[in-house]
């Protein structure tokens, strides 16, 4: 099962092509992220605990808390998570009420913390880079946590002005990080981060699905 993807006309997404030329790649762009979002999150609990009753801030909601530290890739459950009321207009975008039961942190959450959409809302990729791949075709039927093959077919000039081509694999088992219309996201690793980026500018790149998720 593959999909096959030509790159002449198209490059990374903004978000592949940012986090491609970050020092560190995806990890200090979530290093960013993280930082940022754990800062917000613990203000907005202090700020909360000195408003108590304060009806000027808004209606008390109730939101989960992180009442130890949560890892990334770790399930939320009653044992790391609590649910507290909070004035309304001091949550952060996306707080989430009450948990159903499968949700897992896709980033580390800390003592206090309150658990957002944003949190929940990815696949812990550890050290990966994820990298946009360019569709010109439909995509198959891939899904986040499939793990694909990334080969990529090049021009080889031969003798006499011919061409001939050549095919490549740059990255194993790269993991399934999103799929759109025109795109599918994958994280693959340090080594692997330079030489997929250039296969999508110069060559045709197909995926090869390896293992559903």
């Amino acid at each position: 099962m593959v999909a096959s993807s030509e790159s002449d006309d198209q490059a990374l997404t903004w978000r592949g092509s940012l986090l491609a030329r970050l020092p560190g790649g995806r990890r200090s762009y979530w290093v960013v992220v993280a930082v940022a979002a754990a800062i917000t999150g613990l203000v907005v609990a202090a700020i909360a605990g000195l408003a108590g009753d304060d009806s000027s801030l808004g209606e008390l909601n109730p939101v989960m808390v992180a009442i130890r530290p949560i890892e990334a890739g770790e399930p939320l459950s009653a044992e790391n998570t609590e649910a507290r009321r909070y004035p309304a207009l001091i949550l952060p975008a996306g707080a989430v009420a009450t948990l159903v039961g499968d949700e897992m942190a896709s980033a580390a959450l800390h003592p206090g913390e309150i658990v957002t959409e944003a949190r929940l809302g990815g696949l812990p990729i550890g050290d990966r880079t994820e990298v946009a791949i360019p569709a010109h075709t439909a995509l198959p039927p891939l899904a986040p946590g499939d793990l694909v093959d990334v080969l990529v077919t090049l021009p080889i000039p031969g003798d006499g002005g011919t061409q001939a081509q050549a095919t490549l694999t740059v990255a194993t088992a790269a993991v399934v990080t999103d799929t759109a219309e025109h795109a599918v996201t994958i994280a693959v690793t340090e080594q692997e981060l330079l030489p997929v980026a250039s296969a999508v500018i110069q060559g045709s790149i197909t995926l090869a699905l390896v293992q559903p998720g």
